[in-house]
């Protein structure tokens, strides 16, 4: 059916109806439902990493408010004007509390009302001051007999103008707590707090906090803009704390939730592994809070013994096993429990209703895991048998990771950070999963490569990947990006989906693809028909050699192409058509030999162009832990082909792609080699297939690449009648399709198209520019169900169709 064009015809950004004939189709019937959406599909997942919290979604605006991060009073300085005479320095005895390791001493031997003394701390990286902003303050302090002053509290500039300004009287020799309300008359987004005096005498200060307004009102709350950007997401889950934050660099640093909770004075905090310290302010209680607010299940991450440097035995761990079942009574149980009250306490009478609960974190190969995982597996079902339990899989380095304990799994939890490319080729990953096994939690995954600081390459290729995982809802009912937030001023990981500084804030095109898929789905998928032919892409470029770790020797090199031609042969006489890259290469006696032990020691020889050819060779290898690596497909030293033989210690054959400098399995079997054994190597490369033989055995066929230009995935919103079609082109050229509706009983569909792409795949957004890329919305006109449209190269783009007269099945 044709598109007549006086009223078909639309230009849309992104998305182009036309009348022209499509160069494919999709065809998607809406009688033919498949299996119903998760519920949990699309979640967040939060990490204090990047000061995510402290610094970024915590909204404390104090630096080390404590003054336990080292034992100087680190980012707080010393003021004294002109004629003041003032030290500052860390105390340990007398404290506050028994949670409070160290306080600050401030000793002024001389000031007067023209000359203050103090002390004053920039934030995280500035204080944002907004005019007529109110901001709560609170500290505790206490004097010795010989002061009789007051304190100064004051928001100021660098240069010391002052944007408001408190005085606070009645300071005695016992430790009390002050509070006070400072109204901002300015603007200034890198302003400063004081704390200062007029008067001489000792001061102690301890837990100096300030807050500006928080989301939704709470006490020790949260950044509005932050936290709204997540509300903005809609997410169904939040997993929390962590991460590698779990576990810490020893388990003294791991996350401990019962430290968490409480007023902030009872707050020990702990170190990082990230880096720096945190205070623990968003502790468990304000990860349970978030929850709730945002109307997303709560998912807790618990530690089984292990940290990065030191364990647990996994024989004696009661402990964890009962922190994890108080952590459950204190988010579900009633008031009449131990930390069922100790949450009304807090201010919350009402259950959280936590649902999920993870057992570990990227902890497969740690001691023992299945030890441990059935130990808090066995106890929390016991108690809580609607728990849902996560286990951990093979951690984010493995392609195919599997549960392989003997015990149950509610769900297994894979991460993933590879190239964009890489997520492209997983689309079908989930068409043959096990359905009987395990269910998936994506529970870690973004672009880690080519991605720049967050660009819409990245995005693209999370968004097939995203699509993959839609259409496979029955095997993978959760997903969460990884990671959420980075303070720009401190970027220990990237990319990261929002970005921020202390008053301004943007997501990056990754964000917005989340923001896209949760915002629209339906209830059920919808099977899409794609008869665009698909591509595969020859592997073609340099061949090479290689070792890891290992000595080798290489001979008799021939490459033959489809006519058994001589491509390039080498018998080596010397080393003139080799370029070696790394390590230590050289030719005797017709032997190419490489004598190094370090990793990754190459040398490249000739480009083949022919899509079909014969590459073979002998290798013995003469020393070291692996065996030999034989490049094929060579572009550049980031995206390649080997053929391992002998990898990982001598216990595996694989074949890895290298794209954008990251390697990937794409497969392997067991297997190894004797050293000072010469081996015939064979590899047969087809327009389709890649062939390798060893000895003239048959070690691995692999299936050349396909490459599609459309990928699909829909669903259907069965109250609302709401039809959502996501298509993803990933190309660098336009692609025409038909779109085929059957099932449906309109004759005309209306809706609107969401689409999110650029003229430049490597764009990105930015704190100066935080909308250059953003998802950009058009109601369509009245469409017929064959309609014809071009998605734009680099695009995302979702159709959202009002199909409200639909065939029943």
């Amino acid at each position: 059916m044709r598109i007549k064009s006086q009223l078909f015809v639309a230009f849309l950004v992104g998305f182009t109806i036309f009348q022209v004939g499509a160069q494919s189709k999709l065809s998607i019937d809406l009688s033919k439902r498949g299996v119903n959406v998760s519920p949990t599909q699309s979640g967040i997942f939060f990490e204090d990493i990047n000061h995510a919290a402290d610094g970024g979604l915590y909204a404390e605006l104090i630096r080390n408010r404590s003054f336990e991060d080292a034992a100087t009073p680190e980012y707080w300085t010393t003021i004294t004007q002109t004629g003041a005479v003032a030290t500052a320095g860390i105390e340990t005895t007398n404290l506050l509390n028994s949670y409070q390791s160290q306080a600050l001493k401030l000793k002024v031997d001389l000031a007067s009302s023209s000359a203050r003394a103090g002390i004053s701390n920039p934030g995280f990286w500035g204080i944002n001051v907004v005019n007529g902003r109110q901001y709560k303050l609170s500290f505790f302090a206490k004097c010795d007999s010989t002061f009789t002053g007051s304190i100064i509290a004051s928001l100021e500039s660098t240069a010391g103008v002052k944007y408001s300004q408190a005085t606070i009287t009645g300071i005695g020799q016992g430790w009390q707590k002050y509070t006070c309300t400072l109204t901002a008359t300015g603007n200034d987004a890198n302003a400063c707090f004081v704390l200062s005096t007029t008067s001489k005498g000792t001061l102690w200060f301890d837990v100096v906090s300030l807050f500006p307004p928080t989301f939704k009102n709470h006490e020790n709350g949260l950044r509005p803009d932050l936290a709204q950007m997540l509300a903005d997401l809609k997410p169904t889950f939040i997993r929390f704390p962590g991460g590698c934050f779990i576990e810490g660099d020893s388990l003294a640093n791991r996350f401990q939730w019962k430290k968490t909770i409480g007023s902030i004075e009872t707050r020990p905090g702990h170190t990082n592994l990230w880096g720096y310290r945190t205070s623990d302010g968003m502790g468990f209680h304000e990860f349970l809070q978030l929850a709730e607010d945002l109307k997303a299940a709560p998912l807790f991450v618990v530690n089984v013994g292990l940290s990065h440097k030191d364990n647990q035995d996994y024989t004696a761990l009661g402990d964890y096993v009962q922190d994890a079942l108080d952590a459950l009574e204190y988010a579900n149980g009633d008031v009449t429990t131990t930390y069922g009250a100790k949450r009304a306490a807090n201010g919350h009478p009402a259950p959280f209703n936590i649902k999920y609960i993870e057992i570990g974190n990227e902890n497969y190969f740690g001691d023992n895991y299945g030890n441990r995982y059935i130990q808090l597996y066995n106890a929390i079902k016991a108690k809580y048998p609607e728990i849902q339990c996560i286990g951990n899989v093979a951690a984010w380095g493995t392609d195919n990771p599997a549960w392989t304990f003997p015990y149950p799994a509610d769900l297994v939890d894979e991460h993933y950070y590879r190239s964009p490319q890489w997520f492209i080729n997983q689309y079908n990953k989930y068409d043959t999963y096990s359905r009987t096994g395990p269910k998936v939690y994506a529970g870690e995954y973004a672009v880690t490569s080519g991605c720049g600081n967050g660009n819409l390459s990245a995005a693209i290729g999370e968004a097939v990947y995203m699509a993959g995982m839609e259409k496979n809802t029955d095997i993978v009912p959760m997903n969460s990006y990884a990671p959420i937030f980075v303070n720009v001023n401190d970027r220990k990981w990237n990319p990261d989906m929002i970005n921020f500084n202390s008053d301004t804030a943007y997501g990056t095109p990754s964000y917005y693809v989340q923001k896209m898929f949760a915002n629209n789905t339906g209830s059920v998928t919808i099977p899409v028909v794609d008869s665009l032919n698909t591509k595969i892409t020859p592997v073609t470029g340099s061949v090479g050699l290689a070792s890891w770790s290992t000595q080798v020797d290489y001979s008799n090199v021939l490459v033959k192409n489809a006519g058994n031609a001589t491509v390039f042969s080498d018998q080596f006489t010397n080393s003139a058509n080799w370029t070696p890259v790394t390590g230590t290469w050289s030719v005797t006696d017709g032997v190419y030999s490489q004598t190094s032990t370090t990793t990754n020691c190459t040398s490249i020889a000739a480009v083949v162009s022919d899509s079909t050819y014969t590459y073979s060779l002998k290798a013995r290898k003469t020393g070291g832990s692996e065996g030999f690596q034989i490049i094929f497909g060579y572009k550049d030293a980031d995206n390649f082909y080997w053929w391992n033989i002998g990898g990982w210690g001598n216990t595996q054959h694989a074949i890895e792609q290298c794209m954008s400098g990251t390697k990937t399995t794409l497969t392997s079997v067991a297997g190894s080699i004797t050293t000072n054994r010469w081996y015939d190597i064979r590899i047969e490369v087809s327009k389709t297939t890649v062939l390798c033989y060893l000895n003239n055995v048959l070690i691995h066929t692999l299936d050349n690449p396909v490459t599609k230009k459309l990928y699909t995935s829909g669903t259907l919103d069965e109250t609302t009648h709401q039809f959502y079609l996501k298509v993803i082109n990933p190309t660098s050229s336009d692609v025409t399709s038909s779109i085929n509706l059957a099932g449906v009983s309109n004759s005309l569909l209306n809706g609107k198209s969401t689409v999110l792409t650029s003229e430049n795949v490597l764009n990105e957004n930015s704190l100066s520019n935080g909308k250059s890329i953003l998802p950009v919305e058009t109601t369509l006109p009245s469409l017929p169900k064959t309609f014809e449209s071009t998605f734009k190269a680099n695009s995302v783009t979702i159709l959202q169709l009002n199909t409200s007269l639909i065939k029943e099945k």
